[in-house]
Parts: C-alpha cells; structure tokens; sequence
C-alpha cells in the first residue's frame, strides 16, 4: 500500500480529540441534591456496565470515523484483493503517465522533481501482480506511447522508468490522457486504471485553462469504470519567466547595419517581476541588453537593436537572467547576411539598364563593394543564361517572351528567385499579358499611357512599413504615416496603367489610383514590377534621391528570400532543404547542437525547391539549439 498524498495522513492526530472528550467527560461529576430516594428505582449492576459497553463503542466509532476519513483523502494505492492471497485476483491495465517536461527539473525541499517523480514511478510499480499489465506514456514521446504494446515484464519497465530523462519536448497533459483512453479501450480486464506522476504545471493545460486537474478531459475521454489516481509533486509553485517566441522584424540584413530584435517572454508565477534582465547575442557576443517587467502570470515584450559584423549565416539566441528553470530562458535564431548577390540583367540594350547599373554602384561602399555580382546579357542569349545560379533576375525593356522563357522565369522564382521587372518602349504588352504575366498568375497590363508636363503623375501613397523602405527614412519624423508626403515624387510622362490585383501588395500607388510598384508572391520566391522604364524617356525617377538605395536594397531583399533560415520546436520532425554539394555522391551529415554528428539522406527534390538544392526530412529534434546540415565528399 502507497499513499498518494500522505501528507494528509498528519490528520490522523485528530482521532484523539474523541478519547480526549470521553475522559473530559468522565471527570464532570454533578452533585444533585433530592429530597426523598423513593421514586428513583435501584440501578442494577448489570444496567451500569451496558451503559459503559455502549460508551466505548460511541468513543470507537467516532474514532475510526477520523481514522477513515483522513485515509479516505490520503488516497491509499491497493492492489489486489482486500485478504491478500485468499481468493482471486481481478487482473488490472494500468497507464503510467509520466511528467518528463523541463519543468521537472525545478527543486524543493525533498530534491529535484523528476527524481521524486522515478521513485514514486516505482514504489507503483512494486504494486503490480501477476497477470497484470501496464503501459508507460512519458509526455515527450507523445503521440505515442513510450512502452505500447502492454508489458508484463515489471523490470523492463523499472528499467525504462530509471532511463527517463527530463526533456525539453512538451506536450500537453490532454494528450497523455487521449493516449491513456485509446490504450485502455484496446483492453479485456475488469480493472483499468491511470497514474498521473506530474508536478501538474499551469501550462501542461493550456488547452482546457479552466481545469487544471484535468478531469473534464478525463470525463469525456474515459468511461466510467476507469479510476484515476494523481502523484502531484512540488511543496510550491515554482517561480519561472521564460522566452515565448523571437521575431525578426527587419528582413533586409547588411553587415555593419542594426537588425530589430523583437523578444516575447511570459511571467508563469503568482509576483510580479521587475527589471528582468534580458539579452541578445550574435556569435556569442552580447549585442544588445535590456530589462523586462510583468504582471503575474502576465508577459512582455521589447525590440532589441543588434548589429552584425559579418557575413554569412550568423548564429543568435536571446536569453533572460537565471532563475528556477533555466531550459526555457534562452531562445535561439539564425540570421543570413549575404555574402555575395548574383544579379543577372537581362534588357534589350545597354542604355535600358545604365542607370540601375549607376545605383548599384552607389550602394557598393565599405564591406558592401563586393556584394553584388552582376551579370548582363540580351535577350537573344537569354536563351543560354543559367539563370538558377542567380539570386536575382533582372527584366528591363524586354520586348516579348516565348512561353519556353516564360517558363523557366517562372520556375526560377516559384524555386526561390527574385525577380525585377520593368517595362520600356519596346515591349508588347499583348505578348506580356498572355505568355509572362499569365505565368507568373499577375494581373495584365491595361497599356501604356503618357501625359504632358502639366498632366504627370506622381506618388500619392507609399507603404512606408514595407522591408525596402523600413530604414531609408528617419523614425523620429512623425509625419512618415503620411505616405508620399515625405518622399519627393517623381514626375511621371509615361507609365503602364495597371492595377496590382488581390494575388499582390501595392508598395507606391499614383494620383490617379494606378500602381507604380507593386510586389507578388510566387511560390518561394517574389517578383517587384515596377509601372515606368529606368529611364529619362518615361520620368525623371532615375535622377531621385529614393532610386539608388530602392534599386540596391530591391536586390538585397529579393536575394536574402532564398536564403531564409528555418525555425521549427524541439518534438518537431521538419523537412528542410539544403544547398546541394558540388562534388558527385557526396554525403550529407546533421550535426546536432552538442555537437554529434549522424548521416542523412536526402529525401529527394520537390515542387518549389531549387534544383540546386535538396530537401531532407529529419527525425524528431530533442534539444534545442542549432543544427547544421554539412555536405562533404
């Protein structure tokens, strides 16, 4: 016999109170006087020990009254029949779920949670008879069982319950009991049973808050004839803040330039907290610090400023100050800075892209003058331009397409790539509405209108929370909302008149409701069509301060899509895509955040990955940090 909540078993003092009355009782001695003896009839002796004999059973009653209640709430564990070995024993399925989350790994006075929890797992185990059988359902092998089919072998489940680790998987305890129900529905013995072993956190119920015990989920989930007994471990709640999610908010990263951090981080305790210290790190360098402050049981958030001082993939994490649960105070995220950009322009003569060409130029300074590699070419080699080693393609002037270009384009960008494209005097715009533009699913040109000097057009709103613009404009100027009334507009003689339609984003729209650029999402990759020429002919929009930094951060942005570094939680099985190796036959290698290494194959190429890539489907990841995937030959 164990006793699920044996701190109650303290009550039995209160079986005293009863002895303690009955010999108060005994010494209260009244004197009566009476005047006369002849009305009281002659006690008999016999009448004298009845009344003794019905006095003790009161005094035992009332005490064993006691005595079974605080058993009752100490929930005594039994198994087998009430006389031991006499008669037969009703075999028993029983469902052991055990707590394994991180939050286990807290401590009170008796030790560390989880340690409680192995050793309460097996004082049940000792439980078990003959002819029963039991299922092990740890929370972070959820959603399956840790020991499914039933075993009868009690050592082998001991053994599994001294292997468990505390985990950084978590699921929720709503889970573990739809588990429990389909493993007992399966089963023919009388006697079905759950033990819950569980330090019963707030956030195991995030999905029923109104329960926290659960029970509404066991009522719907089990029948009737299922019992249910609860090991709940920790003398308190364990003050714990921990990072909820990291968002990146700037999506156009460049060495030397600040990168806004956005940090979420949730108060799980019953007192506020102050002054929460909180950092962020690039390359294990601390960047940027702050502090945090949150009601109970409330969160809060700060955006960060950090900058990075190389290229490539850059490894960060955000972390808070220590405290009782130290898994969840760190956060982890990836950055890209490009390190090299592979722009292939292609145009029907040299003069449609010279300006473009200008401000790239202007944009090279300091660590970005290598940044950009660009190609040029006409459309009659076009044909022969491998454009899948490109980030991003560049269309300026293009008179028509074949539905053979137009397919490739069109694979290149849903693939990943990026895609410019800006009209001209050559173009034919019946030819772009029904060979490119119906490829790439964009609205159709409506054609090409032009206007005098006093008739131009120019912008009346851009979308200033837009990546290209988000830091070519000072913050502090309050009038930024205001759209074009901060930007010097261009004026505009000849554009295509076009609307964006609902498949894009209008990034600048002119006076007369048309739009100048407008952004489309295709696939993985994008495409930035622009409503006038790079040149003189059409507007004076190449001699504007917005063009240079528009056509350089335009090429950075489009590039760094392909680049995008995935973030997935710890229990998640993802399939990523990696770069192909150079080399034939090359193997392909995981590295996991302690640094183990295992050997990966690739699951092969898919509809929206680059044939210069690969797709890999990985195994459940157990422990958070970084991973790696390293091709080698």
């Amino acid at each position: 016999m164990v006793f699920l909540n044996p701190l109650v078993l303290l009550g039995l003092a209160a079986a005293a109170i009863p002895l303690i009355l009955h010999l108060l009782n005994l010494r209260k001695l009244r004197t009566i006087e009476f005047s006369t003896l002849t009305f009281l009839k002659e006690l008999q002796q016999t009448k004298i020990r009845r009344l003794k004999l019905r006095q003790l059973l009161l005094l035992l009653i009332r005490t064993l009254l006691i005595v079974l209640i605080v058993l009752a709430f100490a929930r005594p564990a039994l198994h087998g029949t009430m006389f031991g070995g006499f008669g037969s024993h009703a075999n028993s399925t029983i469902v052991f779920i055990l707590d394994d989350s991180f939050s286990m790994a807290a401590a009170d006075e008796r030790g560390e949670l989880f340690k409680q929890a192995k050793e309460a797992m097996n004082r049940l185990l000792e439980l078990l008879k003959e002819g029963d059988e039991a299922f092990l359902v740890r929370l972070s092998d959820l959603p399956k069982a840790s020991v499914e089919p039933a075993t009868h072998d009690f050592a082998a489940l001991k053994a599994a319950v001294d292997e468990s680790l505390v985990s950084g998987i978590r699921r929720p305890m709503s889970e573990a009991l739809r588990v429990a129900g389909r493993l007992l529905l399966l089963s023919k013995n009388a006697n079905k049973e759950v033990y819950i072993v569980s330090d019963m956190q707030r956030t195991l119920f995030l999905e029923n808050p109104g329960s926290r015990k659960g029970l509404d989920i066991a009522d719907s989930t089990f029948d009737s004839q299922v019992k249910f007994f609860l090991v709940e471990l920790g003398s308190k709640p364990v003050a714990n803040v921990a990072i909820d999610s990291i968002e990146i908010r700037t999506q156009i990263f460049e060495r030397e330039k600040p990168v806004r951090i956005f940090v979420s981080a949730s108060n799980f305790g019953a007192a506020a907290i102050h002054d929460y210290v909180t950092s962020v790190y690039l390359d294990g360098n601390r960047t940027a610090q702050g502090s945090l402050s949150a009601g109970a049981w409330g969160s809060a958030s700060k955006e960060f400023s950090a900058t990075p001082k190389r290229a490539g993939f850059i490894k960060g994490y955000a972390e808070l100050e220590s405290d009782a649960l130290e898994p969840d105070n760190r956060r982890f995220f990836t950055l890209y800075v490009p390190e090299r950009i592979d722009v292939a322009m292609v145009a029907n003569s040299p003069a449609d892209t010279r300006f473009i060409t200008l401000a790239t130029e202007a944009g090279k300074s300091g660590e970005n003058r290598t940044l950009l590699d660009i190609q040029q070419t006409s459309m009659q080699r076009f044909p022969f331009l491998n454009i899948e080693n490109a980030n991003v393609l560049l269309l300026s002037n293009v008179p028509s397409f074949s539905p053979g270009d137009a397919d490739r384009i069109a694979r290149f960008v849903r693939r990943g790539g990026g895609l410019i494209l800006f009209p001209g005097n050559e173009i034919q715009p019946e030819n772009y509405n029904t060979v490119l533009l119906r490829a790439l699913n964009i609205p159709p040109f409506e054609g090409i209108s032009k206007a005098d000097a006093q008739s131009s057009l120019s912008f009346q709103n851009v979308d200033l929370d837009h990546p290209l613009f988000a830091t070519v404009f000072e913050p502090r100027d309050q009038t930024k909302r205001a759209g074009a009334s901060r930007i010097e507009s261009p004026a505009i003689t000849s554009f295509v008149r076009r609307q964006t339609g609902k498949q894009g984003r209008t990034l600048i729209a002119l006076t007369d409701g048309s739009a100048f650029l407008s952004e489309y999402k295709i696939g993985e990759g994008r495409v930035l069509l622009f409503s006038v020429a790079p040149n003189l002919a059409w507007s004076d929009f190449p001699l504007k301060g917005l063009f240079a930094p528009l056509m350089y951060r335009s090429m950075i942005y489009l590039s760094s899509l392909g680049e995008a570094v995935p973030s997935f939680t710890v229990g998640e099985e993802p399939t990523v895509s990696a770069k192909r190796s150079q080399s034939n036959g090359a193997q392909y290698t995981l590295v996991a955040p302690d640094g183990s290494a295992e050997l990966i194959r690739p699951a092969g190429q898919s509809e929206g990955i680059a044939s210069s890539a690969l797709s890999f489907r990985l195994n459940r990841l157990s422990a958070p940090g970084f991973y790696e995937i390293r091709g080698g030959g």
